[in-house]
């Protein structure tokens, strides 16, 4: 078992949680959000992944745990960019790993096409200033 589902076997009492959002679109993150939900949880995939990735799950543990994964791309940012930053400024996102490019705004027009492409794995920062 990884790491991070033996935490949150340990804080959830065994359970897993209701519902697990994977941001980062690796396979590895995929894995872990499928294993940390409950009976019946929902586990979010948001994170674009790099071009031709493969999450791979064992069928039978989404089947017998009723275990739905659900893929959403899109955001209200103007209700959830204020939760993130509290969240992320209460220290509980390690952000330091959750950024794989950065580049200055003049590169990013070539960000975009590396991101559209599936060469970024992750996320890509733009620096403007």
């Amino acid at each position: 078992m990884l790491p991070a589902i033996q935490l949150v076997q340990e804080i959830t009492g065994g359970l897993g949680v209701d519902v697990a959002v994977e941001a980062l679109g690796k396979p590895q993150t995929f894995l872990q959000c499928v294993q940390s939900v409950r009976d019946g949880g929902k586990a979010v995939m948001i994170g674009l992944a790099q071009s031709g990735a493969k999450g791979e799950v064992d069928i039978n543990h989404l089947v017998r745990r009723q275990i739905k994964v659900i893929g959403s791309y899109g955001a209200r940012a103007q209700q959830d960019l204020p939760k993130l930053i509290k969240l992320a400024e209460s220290g509980i996102f390690n952000l330091t790993t959750a950024v794989s490019r950065t580049c200055k705004f003049e590169e990013a027009p070539q960000a975009y096409r590396d991101l559209d492409k599936g060469a970024i794995a992750g996320r890509a920062v733009v620096e403007i200033m």
